[in-house]
């Protein structure tokens, strides 16, 4: 339940990307695509204004990016700069990520209480790593193979990097959290 929760934020802020890629791949045009992927961006940051709910960081940075760089792409007709935003956004993501307590407020209470502050700082540590590696090989991509491949790549390629960790993190915090809690237990009988 919990990896469920965990991963609703993050589908939902690909959700942009989902549309994009599906578009591209469903009528070939990559102007119609980064249009409506700008367009629900939009929308979904003044959904989330609307319901007075806060709107992080790592929000804007994206509604930035994609709003600059999509809307250079259909400016100039060039697919380019939509496709280098990935690896500008995934370079912003680890500079961000380089914060010692980042993960913090996206962490629950029994994480937080239960885990030494070095191993989540290590883990946060760990996505900046993975960040900076995405924002590399999506360059690697964009030069090596064609704008279809790429968009299949973009979606699916950092999507499961950051899913693998992400899994690999809440299995190795949540046996650490419940040896810890049968510490605890064990030391108040």
């Amino acid at each position: 339940m919990l990896v469920v929760r965990a991963l609703v934020p993050i589908v939902r802020d690909l959700l942009g990307t989902f549309v994009f890629v599906a578009l591209f791949l469903g009528t070939d045009n990559i102007y119609i695509a980064t249009g409506c992927g700008i367009s629900l961006v939009v929308a979904q940051t003044i959904w989330t204004r609307l319901r007075h709910k806060p709107i992080g960081a790592l929000h804007w940075l994206s509604l930035v990016l994609i709003s600059m760089f999509g809307g250079a792409t259909i400016l100039f007709h060039s697919p380019y700069f939509i496709m280098v935003k990935p690896t500008l956004l995934w370079l912003a993501l680890g500079v961000v990520m380089l914060r010692r307590d980042w993960m913090a407020p996206y962490l629950p209470p029994i994480v937080t209480e239960n885990l030494d502050d070095h191993l989540i700082v290590r883990a946060g540590y760990a996505y900046s790593t993975l960040m900076f590696v995405l924002a590399v090989l999506n360059l690697v991509v964009l030069w090596l193979a064609s704008t279809k491949f790429w968009a299949v790549y973009a979606l699916l390629g950092p999507t499961a990097a950051q899913g693998v960790l992400l899994v690999v993190f809440y299995f190795c915090f949540r046996k650490q959290i419940a040896a810890r809690i049968l510490e605890r237990k064990a030391q108040a009988a």
